[in-house]
């Protein structure tokens, strides 16, 4: 039995050019010449549109201040990078 296909899902020509926006050592984005945008995290890829990703930044920035405000009290004390310590072993 096959899947449905999704409609909601966007189309995203397998052939687009792609410009990299952004890379770090886990994660990179990409935006095809069609607009949408790849967020690719270590064996994983995301593909969404521009407002999409811009929604997705947005509630990433709320869990890093109440993730900071958790932890210490008050958002300004903490950076994204040390938020969440690395514990002995993880990547």
């Amino acid at each position: 039995m096959q899947a449905k296909p999704n409609r909601h899902a966007p189309q995203v020509a397998r052939d687009c050019e792609r410009t990299r926006l952004a890379e770090s050592s886990v994660a990179a984005v990409d935006v095809c010449a069609s607009r949408m945008v790849q967020i690719h995290v270590r064996a994983r890829t995301v593909r969404m549109t521009p407002r999409a990703m811009s929604e997705l930044l947005g509630t990433l920035g709320h869990a890093v201040a109440k993730q900071a405000a958790r932890r210490t009290g008050t958002a300004a004390a903490l950076t994204p990078t040390n938020l969440f310590p690395r514990r002995r072993g993880e990547a």
